[in-house]
């Protein structure tokens, strides 16, 4: 297991397979409102990991929840990911170190793939975080459990 600290507050492990992206693979990648960001690859086990943050004043932290906020990014993905046959599969929420994150489960197709993701909004304080996970739907089964494992590690400094 591997350890980071990102936003120098949340701590999180990840297994053995899993790398930090190269910067050319990064390249390939946007996070919400160009806000910084980290990223793991496992490549065999076909599944990404991205962890973007974004501080706001405190008021605004204060209006805005997780459930909201997973409510409204849902909404903007789906149309435009209609093209890839998004489908919803479900809401959820999830303890995050403590901290509750909303989120959603969703499936799409890219290049003849099925694809599965799972994105978690979370706060820390006036720190929102956006988790993005992608794996391959096939292998949904194997691949929602290591995520569930690094999800488990989540500690805040």
């Amino acid at each position: 297991m591997e350890t980071v600290v990102l936003n120098n507050e949340m701590q999180l492990s990840y297994p053995d397979g899993f790398h930090v992206m190269s910067e050319e693979e990064l390249s390939k990648m946007t996070f919400y409102g160009e806000a910084p960001g980290w990223c793991i690859s496992d490549p065999e086990r076909h599944i990404d990991l991205s962890v973007s943050w974004k501080k706001t004043n405190g008021l605004f932290a204060k209006i805005l929840n997780t459930r909201e906020i997973a409510k409204n990014m849902e909404a903007q993905i789906r149309k435009p990911m209609g093209q890839y046959g998004y489908r919803l599969d479900s809401f959820l929420e999830k303890e995050l170190g403590g901290r509750r994150a909303d989120g959603y489960l969703y499936a799409y197709e890219v290049q003849g793939t099925g694809m599965a993701g799972e994105s978690l909004y979370l706060k820390n304080g006036s720190t929102f975080y956006y988790i993005h996970c992608y794996f391959r739907d096939a292998l949904r089964d194997a691949s929602l459990p290591v995520l569930d494992e690094i999800f488990g590690t989540v500690n805040w400094k």
